[in-house]
């Protein structure tokens, strides 16, 4: 299950969101996401091992005001995935309504976005929603520019891998999505992943870097309106059952769309 492990290590972003206080706000999204990956088993006596497929994921989010931030709710309303996705399709099914929250700090920064309750579909298909959120936020004037600095630990199962991720953003220009007045943001970003997980054949070390870029949009009342994402992450997987490191080249890329 190396595939759906790493998918989840390397997939890591935030949220920020205005703290200016309003009702509730619902949005629904579309998440389409595709991962390739290769891993070259040559030095442990196999050979070279592949696999790619896409899902969709259509969730709900709302976001409510609270003591010191916003609660974040995300509603997962139907996944599905193409005949090679390894997550199987009776998990994909029962995750329908399954509930992740966050909490918002007043700072805008996303506090984790967990299962509200530990059922096995929902840690399965946790992964998927990971890469969902960027930073968003009102007042965003064309030409300015920031960035982040994040670390996030993976511990699902037996696994402990650290990702830390610097992204650069950049408020590039005023744009229209839809009637909506909006902020086109570019980001670029480096990785890093560094930890352990248990494979069939023993415990593995899995390290190495990452890089990627993206480009989203923002309402005017600071909603996120959608984007793009490409990441590739060349790592190396280390252990007993192989004389020297096995190459492992991950590609993914994720499209959210906001649905009427």
């Amino acid at each position: 299950m190396l595939y759906s492990r790493a998918f989840t290590a390397v997939a890591a972003a935030v949220l920020i969101l205005p703290s200016a206080n309003r009702a509730p706000t619902t949005t629904r999204y579309r998440i389409d996401q595709s991962l390739s990956q290769e891993i070259d088993a040559t030095a442990a006596g196999g050979a070279k091992q592949s696999i790619s497929f896409n899902t969709s994921s259509f969730i709900t989010v709302k976001l409510a005001d609270s003591a010191g931030g916003k609660v974040m709710r995300v509603v997962i309303d139907s996944l599905r995935g193409d005949s090679t996705t390894p997550i199987a399709a009776a998990v994909l099914d029962s995750a329908r309504g399954a509930e992740f929250r966050g909490f918002v700090e007043k700072s805008g920064k996303l506090s984790g976005l967990k299962p509200v309750t530990g059922t096995s579909a929902a840690s399965q298909v946790q992964g998927l929603l990971s890469d969902f959120f960027p930073w968003v936020r009102t007042g965003l004037k064309v030409g300015e520019s920031w960035t982040d600095t994040t670390a996030k630990v993976n511990t699902l199962g037996a696994d402990s891998v650290t990702v830390r991720r610097v992204t650069a953003y950049k408020a590039a220009g005023n744009e229209t999505r839809g009637a909506r007045k909006a902020t086109l943001v570019t980001e670029a970003f480096t990785s890093s992943v560094a930890g352990t997980q248990p494979t069939p054949s023993g415990p593995a070390r899995i390290e190495g870097n990452g890089s990627g870029q993206g480009s989203y949009y923002v309402g005017s009342d600071g909603r996120y309106l959608g984007g793009t994402w490409q990441h590739r992450s060349s790592l190396k997987m280390s252990g007993s059952f192989a004389s020297e490191p096995l190459p492992i080249t991950i590609t993914q890329q994720t499209k959210v769309t906001t649905l009427k």
